[in-house]
């Protein structure tokens, strides 16, 4: 909806402001009745928000087929966007992930995704039953950080699988790195194929002011993006934009239909009206502080012994970069990760993520020159504690390692039950022997390089397999019945339809010996393992 309408509104805000003023007497869900049920510390917490706490309403418009205020809300937001056609969604991005790939693939279609996408796209191709075709992107060894994949892998990985119906990017990563999403498109189209971004983390990105460039403006089909990540709605609170003729509009509705709730709250769609509102109509003066704030932020880390900021010109292979993003490396003060978190909450400082020997800290628009301060001085006060220690030596005397990850497997044998034990027997010889390690001298910063995925079954197939439970230490060879995901960053090491291989056994210990606790496992320890069994 990209014709000109008045951004100065809030449609959806004004219908509850409305219909509160006309104080009905409610006998309807939900149970507090407009506030007056509700316990009293909930009462304490959100009083004045209570009466907007409203059950599915003919008085106010549908959220699964709006027509009216809402409607215009999701107009005004594509607008806002530059998209043509924007879908409010109340499960978050992981929600807004599943509409955009379950109306591109079906079950048996093949979908070309990073195998650092998030653990919800892993989780959609279970329900849509599409089988993954994996890029294997790119780390940089020095930061331990993905920085995303190229347009000539993409471009090589359409040519290679000109069945995949569709590509899905994840644009920028958690850290900021852009991939060139333009390029992609173009390449795509002209193959016929989709184009899906995860843009979770970049629905704030105004490439005018330095940033990298949107996905809705690179030409991409369907993004889906975290509104309440970096913008200003709830938690929980995110939007799918579309654009073009490649899209199913009304499937899309219908998936919405299908995955979000029937009892959809209305103080979460109201903050995404709230948002966009803010975003319209200020976001270019927010984003401007912003920017400043974060550039000074990094500029007075770099200044400090031990500690180093990573700019744009500091990651080499980046496409582009949201300065907005700060990576805190005290690798230079021998901290790992783990331990230059703790000193951070022991000054209340609390970060995004932890990973090898960085913490990552997002600048947002909620950020002041009071909150940047804190950071510098927190770290300061770091960086006095530590004798400064020079590159490539850490606090417990281990050299910084680095490994090659560009193996990539042959994802054709990944179709059928019949050919799995031929295939299992022979890729994992082939993965194997390129990786051993003795896991008591292995370093954080190996680890935190994901697993390369050797893939046997759809995620669907392997989900709906017979599985058995059985002992870690005897899974070796063994095709995985559950995804293994650890937070930070949300990235599968494991997922199902894939073998468990040395590579990700060892994986796995580090991040058990880092105290770390999957996602995803039915034994949270993970002592044992959820297999397919008799394949």
């Amino acid at each position: 909806m990209k014709q000109n309408i008045n951004q100065h509104r809030l449609p959806f805000v004004e219908s509850l402001e409305r219909y509160k003023e006309q104080h009905m007497v409610p006998f309807h869900t939900p149970g507090h009745k407009i506030g007056v049920g509700a316990p009293t510390l909930l009462t304490e917490w959100m009083g004045p928000a209570l009466p907007y706490d409203l059950g599915l309403m003919y008085a106010i418009d549908d959220y699964h087929e709006p027509e009216r205020e809402l409607l215009e809300a999701q107009q005004l937001a594509a607008q806002a966007f530059g998209a043509d056609h924007t879908w409010f969604s109340i499960n978050g991005t992981s929600g807004a992930i599943q509409m955009m790939i379950m109306s591109a693939v079906k079950e048996g279609d093949s979908i070309i995704i990073p195998r650092e996408a998030h653990c919800s796209v892993h989780n959609s191709l279970v329900l849509s039953g599409a089988k993954p075709i994996y890029m294997r992107g790119r780390f940089h060894q020095r930061w331990g950080i993905p920085t995303g994949v190229t347009a000539e892998e993409a471009i090589t990985t359409m040519d290679a699988h000109p069945e995949a119906k569709a590509i899905l990017l994840v644009h920028p990563n958690y850290y900021g790195i852009g991939v060139d999403v333009k390029r992609i498109v173009e390449a795509a189209h002209k193959r016929h194929m989709i184009v899906l971004v995860d843009e979770a983390h970049g629905p704030h990105l105004m490439p005018y002011l330095g940033m990298p460039v949107s996905a809705i403006e690179s030409g991409a089909d369907l993004v889906a993006q975290s509104t309440h990540k970096l913008l200003g709605s709830l938690t929980q609170t995110s939007m799918l934009h579309g654009q073009g003729t490649h899209i199913d509009v009304n499937r899309i509705q219908r998936l919405q239909q299908i995955l979000m709730s029937t009892s959809p709250n209305y103080i979460f769609l109201a903050s995404l009206d709230m948002a966009r509102h803010q975003w319209a109509t200020e976001g270019q003066s927010l984003m401007k502080q912003t920017l400043e704030l974060a550039r000074t932020l990094r500029r007075a880390l770099n200044e400090i012994p031990g500690i180093v900021c990573p700019g744009y010109e500091d990651i080499e292979g980046a496409f582009s970069f949201d300065e907005t993003k700060i990576i805190i490396d005290a690798k230079g003060l021998g901290l790992t990760a783990q331990e230059l978190e703790l000193e951070l909450r022991q000054r209340r400082i609390e970060v995004e993520l932890m990973k090898a020997y960085h913490v990552l800290l997002l600048i947002t628009i909620g950020d002041t020159e009071a909150s940047i301060q804190q950071v510098i001085e927190a770290v300061q006060g770091i960086s006095a504690m530590y004798r400064y220690k020079p590159e490539g030596s850490t606090k417990s005397g281990r050299a910084y390692a680095q490994r090659d990850n560009s193996c990539l497997l042959d994802q054709s044998n990944h179709t059928s039950f019949n050919t799995v034990n031929s295939a299992k027997n022979r890729i994992i010889d082939s993965v194997d022997d390129t990786y051993t390690t003795n896991d008591s001298d292995v370093d954080a910063s190996i680890m935190e390089i994901l697993p390369t995925p050797v893939v046997v079954l759809s995620p669907r197939q392997a989900f709906y397999a017979e599985l058995e439970e059985i002992p870690l230490e005897e899974a070796l060879g063994r095709i995985s019945g559950e995804t293994i995901t650890y937070y930070p960053p949300g990235i599968p090491c494991l997922g199902v339809g894939e073998i468990i291989t040395k590579e990700v056994l060892a994986y796995v210990g580090q991040k058990q010996r880092d105290g770390y606790v999957p996602n995803g496992a039915r034994d949270r320890q993970l002592k044992t393992i959820l297999v397919c069994k008799d394949i």
